[in-house]
């Protein structure tokens, strides 16, 4: 290996333990609960299967709450926090230890130490370096005080476990943030710096689903006005330019946990912790942001307990074919009465008149700068 490769694995090595993993706590929970029930099944079957065990019930007992706990984790797993894992790991590094123990040493308690590395797999694949760290010392703990408290166990086995454990969490803790890196950087989109299509609609997802009520929540759909006329008349790189500008400024006015992606061309989507009226009174100030002589039309809904994406998203392209039938440079709140609009033809960009269809027109286009906006006829 060249010193250049060298430095180049370095290098994504140092960039990988930077970042963070982004998982849904939902996945965590639901990781954590399959993890449960599948290592104390294995674990009671196990114990049934083996004919020297001192005691078979206190073991197996162990193993079976195991399971129990898992499928009791199932159906919260929607209800959790990232909080609430600083508690059920410990916990659950306990129930093992105490099963460790319970085996009374030999191969048994050997074989089932080594559930401690999933432990450290689940530790390091979801939570921050340091966080992971602290899980993986008390795993280290709890694992050590069990084997050491069984015969048949040196100091030596317990450097080997701390030594494994410590690998393990490392290994995991790079592929995991790479993986997260990578899949970041495929929900960017290059022109603007927002979320893609791909990326917004994962954010509006998850969103949706931690949607509990209480605090408002809206989307809306915005386009920019005749940007095929800025394409056709000025150039793709002017398109761009304005592309880039309405993200920048838009970005800039956005309240706390709002999501702002390109959903495709020149449209994007917006979810707000806003009412609808709020959230329209947004879309009036995104507008105004805008270059002189440039405008915008927006379609805003406002967002239930089990909203569904799809549906939510209509909706706001009703509102939005409402708009641009009253004559564009306005936001339309949805309404029921607004159902009968043509929201599969205004969702898709590529099919209406006023959408570029150049490279400027694609989620990852790059495109030239433009150092101003000229303004063109509406």
């Amino acid at each position: 290996m060249s010193h250049r490769t060298a430095a180049g694995v370095l290098r994504s090595l140092l960039q990988a333990a930077r970042t963070q993993p982004v998982v849904h706590t939902t996945t965590i929970s639901a990781t954590t609960s399959l993890v449960m029930v599948l290592c104390g099944g294995c674990v009671a079957v196990a114990t049934l299967l083996r004919p020297d065990l001192p005691h078979t019930w206190p073991p197996l007992a162990v193993a079976l709450s195991a399971v129990v706990g898992g499928l009791v984790l199932w159906p919260l797993r929607r209800r959790l926090r990232a909080s609430h894992h600083l508690v059920v790991h410990p916990v659950t590094a306990l129930v093992l230890g105490l099963g460790v123990h319970l085996d009374g040493g030999g191969t048994a308690s050997a074989t089932d130490a080594g559930l401690f590395a999933v432990m450290v797999v689940v530790a390091f694949f979801y939570f921050p370096w340091a966080t992971a760290a602290v899980m993986t010392l008390f795993t280290l703990v709890v694992a050590s005080a069990a084997l050491a408290s069984v015969s048949g166990v040196s100091s030596g086995d317990l450097v080997v476990l701390a030594g494994k454990l410590a690998t393990t969490g490392v290994v995991v803790g790079l592929l995991s943030r790479s993986i997260a890196a990578a899949t970041a950087a495929a929900e960017v989109d290059v022109l603007t710096g927002l979320p893609n299509r791909r990326g917004a609609e994962n954010r509006l997802t998850a969103a949706l689903a931690a949607h509990r009520g209480g605090t408002p929540l809206s989307l809306a759909v915005l386009d920019l006005d005749h940007f095929k006329q800025v394409n056709d008349s000025l150039g793709h790189a002017a398109g761009d330019e304005l592309l880039r500008r309405a993200a920048s400024s838009w970005a800039a006015l956005l309240p706390p946990a709002a999501v702002l992606g390109r959903w495709g061309g020149d449209e994007f989507v917006l979810l707000a912790r806003l009412d609808p009226a709020s959230t329209a009174d947004l879309t009036e100030r995104m507008r105004s942001a805008l270059p002189p002589g440039r405008s915008c039309t927006a379609g805003v809904t406002g967002l239930a307990v089990g909203d569904d994406l799809d549906a939510a998203l209509s909706r706001a392209d009703q509102g939005l074919y409402a708009a641009k039938r009253a004559g564009r440079g306005l936001t339309e709140v949805w309404t029921p009465a607004l159902a009968g609009g043509q929201p599969w033809l205004e969702s898709h960009p590529s099919m209406r008149s006023d959408s570029g269809s150049s490279g400027s027109s694609t989620p990852d286009s790059s495109g030239a700068s433009s150092p101003s906006i000229p303004t063109a006829a509406s």
